[in-house]
């Protein structure tokens, strides 16, 4: 029997979709398939009395095929819908991936669906969707519901509304592709209450930062690279840890408010810090990340052995007489990384710090110099060969 020419057409569609995607596709059953059909039957009645088809009925039969529903991988499609969705067979593979189980691609996949987000919102455990370039705001409301951590870090836009259903997101949060931030999104992710990643941004309005400044949660925004006064007085009164690893200056003013926040404080992009912003940030309560400074006066570290909580200062290759024995009154976490070697004198400083102390960068140690650390009550954590020279010595 000769086949109908709607099986003609619906077989050639289906043949086009799998050669393109490499996935099972199926055309289901359905009202616009049976409408596809007598539209077909329709034109082929004319061709058949030698009669002139109607421009009319070529459009509806293309509109027709538009409208088609296609099974793929458990989840429903239109034609319509396939034709926009970008790196359809690398995505068409996962989704199918996904329908059986297998969660272990979704860094790949460069688009969703809203039914492949809802079946995201029952997934136990972090969600990781960084490929993801696009998200409707159908599927950003399921996705909402997913607890466990997700994942985000490529999309660069977000509508207002894709937005408010992320704020009530209850996990950690990562959107650092967003290069910008309306005033309209801050407020809605003032909401959230996780920890938030928007590392990025590269310039914030104050607006904007008064509205982040209520989100509660660790908050990144290591992308800004400035920061004004004003930003800073919201950003004081943030609860949770604070990253703003790209700073390249900040006013006294500006450290002023800062110093104000209580959470740990990622400061790590200033190589220079003035005296009056080292007592400032003495008050600061929690950890206290400086890792950019090269260089530190005696005063400033005078000042800043006075505070309480963790201090980082892993870009100092070399400190005084002076700012070691400041240091040394430190008590708590010290990093300095970035020193190579240390005098027997400095050694004999750190010698009576109290707490943990990190000097992974030294490539060599005097056996004084090693005698004085091996002294040093707490934690010290270097290479491997200084380790050994400091624990023969404890012995």
């Amino acid at each position: 029997m000769p086949e109908k020419p709607n099986e003609n057409l619906i077989k050639d569609i289906t043949k086009k979709s799998e050669k393109e995607s490499g996935a099972d596709l199926e055309v289901s059953s359905s009202p616009e398939l049976a409408h596809l059909s007598e539209s077909i039957g329709a034109m082929q009645n004319f061709i058949n009395h030698d009669k002139p088809v109607k421009f009319i009925q070529l459009l509806q039969i293309e509109e027709a095929v538009k409208k088609l529903t296609v099974n793929m991988g458990g989840w429903e499609f239109s034609i319509e819908e396939l034709e926009k969705i970008p790196d359809f067979e690398k995505n068409a593979k996962i989704w199918k991936e996904i329908s059986q189980g297998d969660c272990s691609n979704t860094d790949k996949l460069t688009f969703i669906t809203p039914e492949i987000a809802e079946h995201f919102s029952h997934h136990q455990g972090a969600l990781v969707l960084s490929g993801l370039t696009s998200l409707s705001d159908k599927a950003a409301k399921y996705l909402s519901h997913h607890q466990g951590g997700l994942d985000l870090s490529s999309l660069t836009s977000l509508s207002d509304q894709a937005a408010e259903c992320l704020s009530h997101y209850q996990g950690i949060l990562v959107l650092s592709g967003l290069t910008s931030l309306s005033d309209q999104v801050a407020e809605y992710f003032s909401r959230h209450q996780e920890n938030l990643g928007l590392s990025g941004l590269t310039f914030i309005s104050d607006q904007a930062a008064e509205y982040l400044s209520r989100h509660q949660g660790n908050l990144n925004l290591s992308g800004l690279t400035s920061l004004s006064d004003q930003a800073a007085e919201y950003f004081s009164r943030h609860q949770g840890a604070l990253y703003l690893r790209r700073l390249t200056s900040l006013s006294d003013k500006a450290v002023e408010y800062l110093s104000r926040h209580q959470g740990d404080l990622d400061l790590s992009n200033p190589t220079s810090l003035s005296d009056q912003a080292a007592e400032y940030l003495s008050h600061h309560q929690g950890a206290l990340a400086l890792s950019g400074l090269t260089s530190l006066s005696d005063k400033a570290a005078e000042h800043l052995s006075q505070h309480e909580g963790d201090l980082s200062f892993n870009s100092l290759t070399s400190i005084s007489n002076k700012v070691a024995e400041y240091l040394s009154r430190h008590q708590g976490l010290l990093l300095l990384n970035g020193l190579t070697s240390l005098s027997d004198k400095i050694a004999e400083h750190f010698s009576h710090h109290q707490g943990t102390l990190h000097l992974r960068g030294l490539t060599s140690l005097s056996n004084q110099a090693a005698a004085h650390l091996a002294k040093h009550k707490g934690k010290i954590y270097t290479g491997y060969d200084i380790k050994k020279q400091i624990e023969k010595l404890r012995k």
